[in-house]
């Protein structure tokens, strides 16, 4: 009978250990995929912002262009006020380096 009873604890106390390990683990997963949606929506304004990017610069040439094309000193100067000086040989514009812009240092 002691080994019955001896038995019969242990097996309930691994039933138990076992429950909250199954609760635990639900836990988790739920939180996982809570992280796991925040980091979708972070990946997902990385990869707009990438797409809008590409927009900036292709308007940002357009304008360029028809400012060398139509003489328009206005919209040169528009594009000068946003850091952006247009190469007269070529039509290009050359975005100017601004404290904002600039790669940060890695000070440690």
């Amino acid at each position: 009978m002691r080994t019955d009873s001896w038995l019969n604890r242990l097996l309930v106390a691994l039933s138990g250990i076992t429950l909250v390990l199954v609760v635990a683990y639900i836990v988790l997963i739920q939180e996982n995929r809570s992280v796991q949606a925040e980091v979708n929506q972070r990946q997902q304004f990385i990869n707009q912002s990438i797409q809008l990017g590409r927009i900036n610069d292709a308007l940002i040439r357009a304008l360029a262009a028809a400012a060398v094309e139509h003489n328009d000193d206005k919209l040169r100067e528009l594009l000068a006020q946003n850091g952006i000086t247009i190469n007269p040989t070529t039509g290009a514009p050359e975005k100017q380096a601004t404290p904002a812009a600039a790669p940060a240092g890695t000070g440690r």
